[in-house]
């Protein structure tokens, strides 16, 4: 490649319905751009996958777009400001992207109409997986925890960021209280059972095999959980935490959805709080007049604002948190597998793409 120009990665179109094509991959050539304004140019050096990535190639995610870069999760280095920029500091600062536009610090919604997540969209046409992104302003930028190597960093900012928002902003999870996190293995519950131990509460799972239950337990710290493929689970579990640590469930951050209020209802507290941030086994949560009767608040949640990504950042550098990182691939041409590393249903946490070979790191 020429010195000015650079690799990203996006989808081309080829025919068929939504949820049945899987659109390939593109590996485009383009000018490395060149920050004009408030814009900085971000050096990539590691990005990591999200299912919305893999949605995106199934034409299941809204805007859906063809050569428009994918990917919302990157760290890199800043390389060069607009001319309007005044701070000069910013200049070969480690940072990570906020991974949306559109919601500044409202606890309950996006400021703005118009918000979107980054990459692969029409609605927010940069993206992370590629050598270089052009970010519209400093405002968007967060310094990199200093003890996260950049394979690491890269695991965070989606997947965080919802855990955060899900399990603090929403959940209101503080010392002491119980928390069930269902789905132990994905990128966002296992975020969630980190920042929710880290704050002192009880931690209870679901999982889809013994080895991400075992994970849980055994790795991150939580106090117990069920296997939610066998029958009954949500009776199982609610007797293990009352014999654990007695009383209720204060809360359920879940990203699964179907039958989790039914299985869990019995043991909620009058009060307690689902959150659901996907819903993986279906697009619908049934609940029931029992739920109603405890005065169970149901609450959706996604992605959060730039407030929350910054205190989450806060949270994970206190108490030097260690994202999950299942699998490193090396290099933007291997981006192939780095997808099907992500669809792989026994891998537990993040799949990492290495940008630059200063970021590979031991695993």
């Amino acid at each position: 490649m020429a010195s000015n120009t650079m690799m990203s990665v996006s989808i081309s179109q080829v025919e068929g319905s939504p949820g049945k094509v899987y659109y390939p991959l593109s590996y485009d050539i383009l000018p490395i751009p060149q920050p004009t304004g408030n814009q900085v140019l971000i050096k990539v050096r590691a990005a990591a996958l999200n299912h919305r990535d893999k949605f995106i190639r199934q034409h299941l995610y809204p805007g859906t777009a063809f050569h428009v870069t994918l990917g919302a999760d990157c760290v890199g280095r800043v390389v060069a400001l607009g001319a309007a920029v005044s701070d000069m500091s910013l200049l070969n600062k480690r940072v990570l992207i906020y991974p949306a536009r559109g919601w500044v610090s409202s606890p309950a919604a996006p400021e703005s109409s118009s918000f979107a997540v980054l990459g692969g969209t029409k609605f927010y046409t940069n993206g992370a997986f590629a050598e270089y992104v052009l970010v519209d302003s400093p405002d968007l930028l967060s310094t990199c925890p200093e003890h996260l190597d950049d394979v690491h960093a890269a695991a965070v900012p989606l997947a965080a960021l919802t855990a955060y928002r899900a399990v603090v902003t929403k959940a209101e999870i503080s010392a002491g209280k119980t928390l069930v996190v269902t789905g132990a293995g994905g990128g966002v519950a296992i975020f969630a059972i980190q920042i929710a131990k880290a704050l002192g509460a009880n931690v209870f799972v679901t999982a889809g095999n013994e080895q991400k239950l075992s994970f849980a337990v055994n790795t991150l710290g939580a106090e117990g959980g069920v296997l939610y493929k066998e029958d009954g689970w949500g009776k199982k579990l609610r007797r293990i935490i009352k014999d654990r640590v007695g009383g209720e469930i204060d809360a359920v951050v879940d990203g699964a959805g179907g039958d989790v209020v039914a299985q869990l209802v019995g043991g909620i507290k009058a009060g307690g709080k689902i959150v659901c941030y996907g819903m993986t086994t279906g697009p619908k949560v049934e609940v029931g007049m029992a739920a109603v009767l405890k005065n169970i608040d149901f609450r959706g949640s996604t992605m959060g604002s730039k407030r929350e990504f910054d205190e989450v950042l806060q949270l994970i550098a206190k108490v030097k948190l260690q994202p999950v990182v299942a699998q490193v691939v090396n290099g933007l041409n291997n981006m192939e597998d780095a997808f099907r590393a992500l669809m792989a249903s026994e891998r537990a946490g993040k799949i990492v793409l290495t940008i630059n070979e200063e970021s590979r790191a031991n695993m």
